[in-house]
């Protein structure tokens, strides 16, 4: 099979994976909402910070982000804990059932669904394929080198733009 013929196919077998594995919510309450995602996404990448930064990188109010992250403390999904360069400042933070909760929140495929789909495989194929995705995936060009590159078809271009990155 030729690298196009490679690219078809297993195109074909990502969107089919997708479809028969990805994640089903059956209920909207067992959903965080995308403000909660987005203040715990955040808070995962940026780090532990106080509320007024946080008010500050949100463009919110201190007083709808206090009432946000009070609740989402009761919840046990934040944390507050003191600045161990000024005791007067405490920083909030993800606790670690807020880092479960965000984790399984951006999840995209069942993960119980594709562990059990792996018992068809044994550990040495499981092993395989993951090493060969793993290849793939540090063999893809960046957008800029793709669009740098030759066109892939053969045939000449008629068209004289850009590639549209």
């Amino acid at each position: 099979m030729d690298e196009q013929g490679f690219a078809r196919e297993f195109g074909a077998l990502y969107r089919e994976l997708y479809r028969v594995a990805v994640r089903r919510i059956d209920d909207g309450r067992d959903k965080l909402s995308a403000e909660t995602t987005a203040l715990l996404l955040h808070l995962a990448q940026a780090g532990p910070m106080t509320l007024s930064e946080m008010a500050q990188h949100f463009g919110r109010a201190m007083s709808t982000l206090s009432a946000k992250v009070a609740a989402l403390e009761s919840q046990g999904w934040l944390a507050r804990q003191p600045d161990l360069g000024d005791a007067r400042r405490a920083e909030i933070w993800l606790s670690p059932a807020g880092r479960a909760v965000l984790d399984e929140a951006v999840d995209v495929l069942d993960t119980p669904r594709l562990a059990a789909a792996a018992e068809a495989l044994d550990a040495a194929q499981r092993a395989a394929l993951l090493q060969s995705l793993r290849q793939l995936i540090a063999a893809v060009p960046s957008p800029r080198v793709a669009a740098a590159a030759p066109p892939v078809s053969s045939a000449p271009r008629t068209d004289d733009h850009e590639p549209f990155v």
